[in-house]
Parts: structure tokens; C-alpha cells; sequence
């Protein structure tokens, strides 16, 4: 009996341990290292409170020295390493002074390399934005910036750095109509001139857009930001731009001379969609025009007239996509041509005026014969 009970026991206990399952090991912490943006895309920084934030004893400076490092994985915003990497070269604030973090920059940039290098640092997504703004007001990035920000780390430590995986927050913060506005016409340019740009100014300036979505950053800086970007993209929404002009038209047919300026680096193909303001023109647009990098080129457009007067040429510039570049063109034309209508009308007149005179003269002398 008493054989048989161990025996049972001893088989429960073989049926236990086969049954409970293995202690895994613990997964190694993460320390997250993220800031809002404090700098314009000249390089200037908007106050220096980053700096505060380096030193060893502050927010983000002390993340990089704790205990038992080894064990620790670090998170790290490819957006905040750009603005510290600018810090250790030196750098002015908006207020004209020089900010006092080049030194905190130095050694913070120095231990994350050391990390980096011991495989113990992954990427964030680049400014870490919220993921709610990033799929509503440019849902065609969602995927690029997860590849994007991992490529950008691993430029900034000269590591192999992997990627994140999804977005570290979805939170919703309120954005006002016009910055909603002014961020959706400037995604729309980037878009339409992406074409026209090399790879590494066309990354920066979509990860530039995405800074403007950290759900930390105050309204002001947002704000400040905001205005930064829209000046940035208006000038790359004109590196591709027609000369302004006026013209008189003297002939029936006849063709003025446009300018179209390129400033992006490589050749550019555009479209001239032509409008008249009014009917006292025909024109036509112009299609596969070259224009090579950092030049300008002279197309020549055929107008016709019908009558005489004021007009105008509205020109806009296309990609080959079909997408505006730039703004609008405006040429005045006045136009001092007789048409030939106007022509017969005039000739006919004088014939008749001519015929009527001999007839008058031919019943005078008639009548003179008579008498």
C-alpha cells in the first residue's frame, strides 16, 4: 500500500514539473531619451533650456548613466541626437546670444556613442510624434519615418542601429485651422517638388514636418516652429519659378518669350499651362520642357490675336504629374494690331467714299454739259 501511494506521488510530481513552464528570462529594461524640438532649421535655438537638460544632473543627461547599464536597452529620438550633435559645434540662441550647452553636448554624445556601439541603443521614431496628426495630416509617411528614423540614427552614431517597431504615442493635442492649413499646403509641397530633389534634402525635410507633432512641445514653440517651416517650404515651393514680364503684341501672330528658373541641383522637366484673361487672344500650353540645375531657359509662346486691346497670359508651372509648382504668373499684354476684319471694314469704307466722290463728280459735270 504504502509502495503504491509513492508511487502515485512520485507520478504526480513527474507530471508537474513536465507541465509547468520554463522561467523566462526578464526583459531588459527601457530607458526612453526624447525631447521636443528647441531649434529652427537655420540652426538657432529658440531658448536653452536643452542645455540645462544635458547635464549630468539633468532630465536627460542623467538617463545616460545609471546602474547596472549593461542590463538597460535606450530608446533614443534620432531628432533630439540632430539638435545635440548642432549643440557640440557651438550654437546662438533666437535672442542673438550663445547658448552654454556645447560642452553637456560633447559628453552626452560621447556616451551615447559608447552604447551605441555596445548594441544597446534603438532608434524612436524621428521627433517622436504623436501617430493620431502623423496619419491624419500626412498619412503617406506613417511607414517611412519608422525606416527613416532608424537610417538617421544610425548616420548620427555611426552604428548599426535598429528600427522602431510603431509609434510611442497616439495622443491627440489641439492644432489650431491655420496650422492645420499651413502644415497640410506644405506636406502638399514637398510632395510635388520631391521629384526635383536629391534623396538626402528630401529626407530632411520630411522629418523636419514630423517634428512639429511631438505632443510635449508647448503652443508657442509649436507656433514659432510652424511659421520657421512655412517660410522654409515657400522658398522651395519657388526654386522653380518664371520671370515676371509684360509684353506688346504688334502682329497677328506672334510669340513672347517666358523665362523658366530652376534652382534645385538636377535637370527639372516641367509643364506651361497657359490661360488667356479674356478673349481677345489664342494661346496653347507648352508641354516637356528641360530646364538642366541651376539655370534658365527661354520658351517661346505662340499667341494669336483677334483684336486689338489689353489682355494677359495667366502661366502656371507642372510637374510632369500634373501637380503645381510655384505660384502663378501674371504677364499683361497690350496689344495694337488691326485685324484684318477691322481691315476690310476700313478698306471698304474708303472704296466706297471713293466711288461716292466719283459719282458726285461725274453728276456735275453731267450736269454742266446740259446747261
Amino acid at each position: 500500500m504504502k509502495r503504491s501511494v509513492v508511487h502515485a506521488l512520485t507520478l504526480l510530481f513527474v507530471l508537474f514539473l513536465t507541465n509547468t513552464p520554463a522561467p523566462t528570462q526578464a526583459a531588459e529594461p527601457t530607458i526612453y531619451i526624447t525631447a521636443p524640438s528647441h531649434r529652427e532649421l537655420n540652426d538657432i535655438f529658440l531658448d536653452d533650456q536643452l542645455a540645462a537638460d544635458l547635464s549630468p544632473a539633468g532630465a536627460i543627461g542623467g538617463l545616460l548613466f545609471v546602474k547596472n547599464s549593461q542590463e538597460k536597452k535606450w530608446s533614443v529620438d534620432p531628432a533630439l541626437v540632430e539638435e545635440i550633435t548642432v549643440m557640440a559645434k557651438g550654437y546662438k540662441l533666437l535672442n542673438h546670444l550663445p547658448g552654454i550647452g556645447q560642452d553637456f553636448a560633447q559628453n552626452f554624445l560621447t556616451r551615447l556613442t559608447q552604447l551605441a556601439s555596445a548594441g544597446q541603443v534603438e532608434a524612436m521614431v524621428y521627433g517622436n510624434p504623436s501617430e493620431y496628426w502623423v496619419k491624419r495630416l500626412t498619412p503617406h509617411e506613417r511607414n517611412y519615418l519608422l525606416v527613416a528614423s532608424q537610417r538617421r540614427l544610425s548616420e548620427l552614431l555611426k552604428s548599426e542601429i535598429s528600427a522602431p517597431q510603431n509609434y510611442l504615442s497616439n495622443k491627440y493635442f489641439s492644432l489650431n485651422r491655420q496650422s492645420v492649413l499651413d502644415i497640410t499646403n506644405d506636406y502638399s509641397t514637398i510632395q510635388s517638388s520631391a521629384i526635383y530633389m536629391s534623396p538626402t534634402d528630401l529626407d530632411k525635410d520630411r522629418l523636419s514636418l514630423t517634428r512639429l507633432f511631438n505632443p510635449a512641445m508647448s503652443s508657442r514653440a509649436r507656433s514659432t516652429l510652424i511659421d520657421d517651416f512655412n517660410n522654409y517650404i515657400s522658398t522651395l515651393n519657388m526654386s522653380i519659378r518664371l520671370a515676371p514680364g509684360r509684353f506688346t503684341i504688334t502682329s497677328l501672330l506672334q510669340s513672347v518669350p517666358i523665362t523658366v528658373i530652376n534652382d534645385f541641383p538636377g535637370t527639372a522637366k516641367v509643364d506651361l499651362v497657359i490661360n488667356s484673361l479674356n478673349e481677345r487672344v489664342i494661346v496653347r500650353d507648352i508641354k516637356n520642357i528641360t530646364v538642366a540645375g541651376k539655370t534658365k531657359v527661354q520658351v517661346m509662346v505662340p499667341i494669336k490675336v483677334l483684336t486689338s486691346g489689353s489682355s494677359a497670359l495667366n502661366i502656371i508651372v507642372q510637374n510632369p504629374h500634373g501637380d503645381q509648382i510655384g505660384d502663378p504668373q501674371v504677364y499683361d499684354l497690350s496689344i495694337t494690331v488691326i485685324s484684318p476684319i477691322a481691315t476690310w471694314i476700313t478698306t471698304g469704307a474708303a472704296i466706297t467714299l471713293f466711288c461716292a466722290a466719283l459719282f458726285q463728280s461725274w453728276r456735275r459735270i453731267k450736269r454742266r454739259r446740259k446747261a
